[in-house]
């Protein structure tokens, strides 16, 4: 009697040590190549998202102009001896429930999350803009087509501050203290918003030139 016919049995071929090092290594000039793609996508929607911000506050800044005869933001009294407007801004004196944005956002609070750039983590008293007291200081309005020299798109109503800064406002010749010129990158800038209310990405030398047309140019800020 004949025996039956087995099939001969299929053996799984295992990957060698060389051919495993080698998929790692593809994998990993892969990686390599889509992480800075990923990285700079994740960027930009921070900093599309850090833009819709400012936007959304230059129409609340819009509202309180029309009930407050034109000004963009309240500043306190004027004082005569310093011959410039107080802030509504940080002070370790001043109640938060005092600050600015209380008069401004509705419903009344110190602290709105559109006060917040993505890109900008733990900022300090829970902002991350500073308004351009220099609006304040030179009695120009929401209407105001010019300011100094600048036409409105030129002129910067806000701008973002660097994280571990407490203020609300760029005082004169403040804005390499107070403003951060490269949140979004060295190659972009930061965000701004300027008195037309459109917001730009710009470059901080730029920038400057539309805080404060009456002031002395500031010394040029190094990418940091």
């Amino acid at each position: 009697m004949t025996p039956p016919i087995r099939a001969p049995r299929l053996r799984g071929r295992a990957f060698s040590l060389v051919e495993l090092l080698v998929v790692i290594g593809i994998i990993a000039v892969l990686l390599g190549l889509l992480m800075p793609a990923l990285s700079r996508a994740q960027q930009q929607a921070q900093q599309a998202a850090c833009a819709s911000n400012l936007r959304q506050v230059g129409l609340h800044l819009m509202m309180y102009a029309n009930q407050s005869r034109g000004w963009l933001f309240p500043v306190g009294p004027w004082n005569p001896v310093t011959k410039r407007y107080g802030t509504l801004g940080y002070d370790p004196m001043l109640p938060r429930e005092k600050r600015w944005p209380v008069y401004v956002f509705s419903p009344a609070v110190w602290n709105p999350p559109i006060m917040i750039c993505p890109s900008d983590f733990e900022p300090r008293e829970e902002h991350s803009y500073v308004l351009n007291e220099h609006l304040a200081d030179k009695n120009v309005k929401a209407s105001d087509s010019r300011a100094g020299e600048l036409t409105s798109p030129e002129v910067v109503v806000m701008g973002e501050k660097i994280t571990t800064q407490p203020d609300y406002y760029m005082e004169r010749t403040e804005f390499n203290r107070v403003v951060e010129p490269y949140r979004h990158g060295a190659a972009y800038g930061s965000n701004y918003l300027y008195l037309d209310m459109h917001v730009s990405t710009t470059p901080p030398d730029e920038a400057k030139a539309g805080t404060d047309p009456w002031d002395p140019p500031l010394p040029p800020v190094e990418p940091h």
